[in-house]
């Protein structure tokens, strides 16, 4: 009897730190998702080294953000949309967006890319 007990015991000691470590283990890959996901929304990292491909964007004065996301990456030009959409709204680039034809290069950083979509690259180089 002492021994069933015993064993029992045992084997919900081993059952109980099981758990444990499955979910010590959760929580460290849930922290290490969140850590790489808010990393790449303030990270400001090119697609390609320079000097980069140009790339020819038409955007439409009936295009979303989000259609102008999946479009830059579907161009190679963000890695991703859903990530870029956040860096708009963060930014305050997401209402300055304005329609038009654009030559965009992979080189360029997710902050340039926003300039120039805004239109801000373009005033700055006019000043020069």
């Amino acid at each position: 009897m002492k021994t069933q007990k015993a064993a029992l015991s045992a084997g919900l000691f081993v059952l109980r730190v099981a758990i444990v470590a499955v979910i010590a283990a959760g929580i460290w890959r849930l922290g290490e998702y969140a850590y790489t996901y808010g990393y790449s929304i303030v990270s400001d990292a090119a697609m390609e080294p320079k000097p980069g491909r140009d790339m020819r964007v038409v955007l439409s004065g009936d295009m979303t953000v989000k259609e102008t996301a999946q479009l830059l990456e579907r161009r190679g030009l963000i890695a991703d949309a859903d990530i870029f959409r956040i860096q708009l709204k963060v930014n305050r680039y997401e209402e300055r967006l304005r329609p038009g034809e654009y030559i965009l290069n992979t080189s360029m950083t997710p902050e340039e890319l926003m300039q120039v979509l805004s239109g801000e690259s373009e005033e700055e180089d006019e000043e020069e």
